[in-house]
């Protein structure tokens, strides 16, 4: 519960947050910690994204609402000098990517995800010749930032089940791809020293 941590203290917030994860991290060594953050532009979300350095999955669905959203967050990093700092950490995902028509919802999804992180987050550059510190990639570039990783909406999943009820088969349909993408994620950032 982030929450708990957030009370006022005497120790800034982001530097509490730091602490507690250091701390579990040190107690129980996990592979992988994961935050689940509000959504929305409060300062708890912010500072996951901001302070920390560690991969942010930016969840969305097709929708004009999400894209809008997403545009409005994208120019007020933009605004405050954020976004060269974001941008490698981040991936989208593709959340309740349907199970007909799933390859050309992706790649509409994609050319979406694409125009707004052009617009807002990759330099205005040839993504096949820049240079170094210019950041840019080819609409079908795969791992780019925008190239969605896909959870898949399955009927299993429909249903008010608990994770451990369902059928494997259930939950691989839903979350191979997104985990395979997760670890190749992960891997990338420990070789780059994030957390």
């Amino acid at each position: 519960k982030l929450g708990r941590v957030y009370m006022d203290r005497e120790i800034p917030w982001t530097a509490r947050l730091e602490l507690m994860l250091s701390q579990l991290e040190e107690r129980y060594e996990p592979s992988v910690v994961l935050l689940e953050s509000r959504s929305g532009l409060h300062d708890i979300a912010a500072a996951t994204v901001t302070d920390l350095d560690a991969q942010v999955l930016l969840f969305a669905i097709n929708s004009d609402s999400h894209w809008t959203d997403y545009d409005i967050l994208f120019r007020h990093w933009q605004t405050h000098g954020l976004a060269s700092r974001i941008r490698e950490r981040l991936s989208v995902v593709s959340g309740l990517t349907p199970e007909l028509e799933t390859k050309r919802y992706l790649e509409r999804f994609r050319e979406r995800a694409w125009i707004l992180f052009m617009d807002h987050l990759y330099d205005d550059v040839d993504p096949a010749s820049h240079s170094a510190g210019e950041y840019s990639f080819d609409i079908f570039d795969q791992g780019a930032p925008h190239d969605p990783i896909p959870i898949h909406w399955t009927r299993g999943l429909a249903a008010d089940a608990s994770l451990h009820d369902l059928e494997q088969t259930t939950v691989d349909q839903a979350y191979t791809q997104f985990l395979a993408r997760f670890d190749e994620l992960a891997k990338k950032d420990r070789e780059a020293g994030f957390r």
